[in-house]
């Protein structure tokens, strides 16, 4: 399923040019690559403070672009880590991974 991204509707809303958004979406999606990869090594080694620290950080970075479905998503991870909830950390995980996968910037 794609997750289309209207980058234009973005630009107004942010009030930045579409360039800048186009530029920013492609740092969000590298950044958000590397963060993915730390993510998925805190779940392998259950390390709850760390899969907090890689959730917050793509959960801060999708919403300032208003990715609110990604934000939504690293959000609960987020909340699950900070709660110490015994939780599908890697069903979660790869909700979060396909969502991002999964951009189409229209």
């Amino acid at each position: 399923m794609k997750y289309n991204i209207d980058v234009q509707k973005i630009a107004d809303e942010l009030e930045f040019d579409l360039e800048d958004i186009e530029m920013l979406l492609e740092v969000f999606l590298e950044s958000a690559k590397d963060s993915l990869s730390a993510l998925k090594e805190a779940i392998d080694k259950d390390d709850l403070e760390r899969i907090f620290k890689f959730a917050h950080a793509i959960k801060g970075s999708a919403a300032n672009l208003t990715l609110m479905k990604i934000s939504n998503l690293a959000n609960e991870i987020e909340q699950d880590a900070r709660e110490r909830k015994a939780v599908d950390y890697v069903q979660k995980f790869e909700n979060l991974k396909k969502s991002i996968e999964n951009i189409q910037i229209e």
